[in-house]
């Protein structure tokens, strides 16, 4: 009988980073629920084997999914910061920030019963791991940026959360105007007005 061929860790690190890729597009595109290991092997041209050598369970790609582009999400707003620190630079890394939301429904809609079916297979110490300390990250964003806040942080923090939220109405939004205008214009407004 033949021998199973060995990845070695640089084909295992490319096959991850391609079922990561595919897991985002599948996910966008159909949800976790619709998603199969056997699809998502199809389109990386793997064995499901070969899957299962990578990752335990689907879930395990789907969270380490997550963190991927939480992290992602992360460094971008924090390299736009750090190059441009100005309130026209932290404008411009919340309306890319905005953005990526935009174009990954499954990051905010969390209540949906594909978004929750997913979650309930994880344990505990997934869940965690997942979770996005957003109070933490919008210190470090201001730090980032080299900007002064002109009040609480908690205060400045709840309005930009309130302002980020309003993605969840965007079909709304969208049936009379431009939301991604809208939202940017808003963001201009607010970031002048929290910051010195």
């Amino acid at each position: 009988m033949p021998s199973k061929p060995v990845l070695s860790d640089a084909d295992k690190a490319a096959i991850r980073e391609r079922l990561g890729t595919l897991c985002e597009e599948c996910w966008i595109a159909q949800g976790y629920k619709k998603t199969s290991i056997k699809n998502l092997c199809d389109k990386a041209g793997i064995s499901i084997g070969t899957f299962y050598t990578l990752y335990p369970t689907k879930e395990e790609l789907f969270s380490g999914t997550i963190e991927r582009i939480q992290k992602r999400l992360a460094e971008n707003v924090l390299s736009v910061n750090r190059a441009r620190q100005t309130k026209e630079g932290f404008a411009q890394s919340m309306k890319g920030l905005f953005r990526e939301y935009d174009s990954k429904p499954f990051l905010y809609r969390v209540n949906t019963p594909d978004f929750q079916s997913f979650v309930t297979k994880l344990p505990a110490e997934t869940l965690e791991k997942i979770k996005f300390d957003s109070f933490t990250f919008f210190r470090q964003a201001i730090q980032a940026a080299n900007l002064t806040l002109s009040m609480e942080p908690s205060q400045a923090y709840g309005i930009l959360s309130a302002l980020l939220s309003t993605i969840s109405a965007k079909e709304t939004l969208a049936l009379t105007c431009d939301y991604l205008a809208v939202f940017d214009n808003m963001v201009d407004i607010l970031v002048n007005s929290i910051f010195v």
